[in-house]
Parts: C-alpha cells; sequence; structure tokens
C-alpha cells in the first residue's frame, strides 16, 4: 500500500453497485469477528427510489487529517501509522467522545461511534492496516465499483492498474 491511498467509488459509467453489501460484510467479519453493518467501516446507503444507484461511503484518509487533530487523545486513541499514513482507531484506547465524528468534514460523517456494551467506541475505515492484500472490501467487490488510489484528484471512471 502506497502512502495516501484511500478508497474510491468508480462512476458509474465504469460499474454499478448491485447493493450486495459484500463491503460492509467482510468489513464488520474482519474487523470485529461477526456481521454487523453497523460494526462496518464503510457504509452502504441502499437507494430505494432508484435501482442500482447506491452510494458507499468510506474515511477518506484526509491529507490534513481533521478527525485526528481533534481527539484528545491523539497517538493513543486516533493515531497515525508511520508507513502508511493511515489515521487508524485504536478502539481499546478510544473513550467515544464523538469529536472525531464533529470534525469529519464529509456529509454524512466517514466516522460513526458505536456502542459495545458499556463502553463508546469510533469506528472508521482503516484501510484493512496490517493486511498486506489490502481493503478487503475492494478486494473482494463482485461489481468492482471500489479501488484504491493515491491521487487527490482521480480520474475515478476505470480501475487503475
Amino acid at each position: 500500500m502506497e502512502r495516501g491511498e484511500k478508497v474510491v467509488v468508480y462512476d458509474n459509467e465504469y460499474s454499478v453497485c448491485s447493493g450486495c453489501r459484500s463491503c460492509e460484510i467482510l468489513c464488520s467479519v474482519m474487523h470485529d469477528g461477526v456481521y454487523s453493518p453497523e460494526r462496518s467501516r464503510i457504509k452502504l446507503e441502499v437507494d430505494k427510489l432508484y435501482r442500482n444507484l447506491h452510494h458507499i461511503y468510506s474515511c477518506q484518509q484526509c491529507d490534513d487529517h481533521p478527525c485526528y487533530d481533534a481527539c484528545p487523545l491523539q497517538d493513543k486513541a486516533m493515531c497515525i501509522d508511520g508507513q502508511t499514513g493511515v489515521v487508524y482507531v485504536d478502539q481499546d484506547a478510544c473513550i467515544g467522545c464523538g469529536k472525531c465524528v464533529k470534525a469529519c468534514p464529509f456529509d454524512p460523517a466517514r466516522i460513526h461511534i458505536l456502542k459495545r456494551g458499556k463502553k463508546r467506541v469510533a469506528v472508521k475505515c482503516d484501510l484493512c492496516r496490517g493486511i498486506p492484500e489490502g481493503p478487503i472490501c475492494i478486494n473482494n467487490c463482485p461489481a468492482m465499483k471500489l479501488g484504491l488510489v493515491a491521487d487527490s484528484n482521480p480520474d475515478l471512471t476505470a480501475p487503475k492498474g
């Protein structure tokens, strides 16, 4: 994985999301060992009005990382991987304050707070940090709707590679 990469959703002219939820299923299973859309780090918003115009949302790994800057526990709860630059959450240290969610510049926010028993923790895409094959959602999307790019202004009409 290259420094500064992020998950992107390819243009509908190239591929159309089928709404199968493979991305959510595999993400929650890989990170938490259970299928739960709530625990997924990638979110699928199903378009109920039009078929196959679903929206997929994932952390964009911002260059200025406002979520990291907003965290009162920088380098403990919200961390930046020294090799890849990926901003990730250490859920053992996270206090679930929600400041990272409020700081996210996207609508909807690409971070959400999850309740785990009595504890609240932030959840966001970490590009499957530590997995050599890279993000599981990209590698297993049957529609090939998802990709990984490092360019800040990528051409999203076709996969790179």
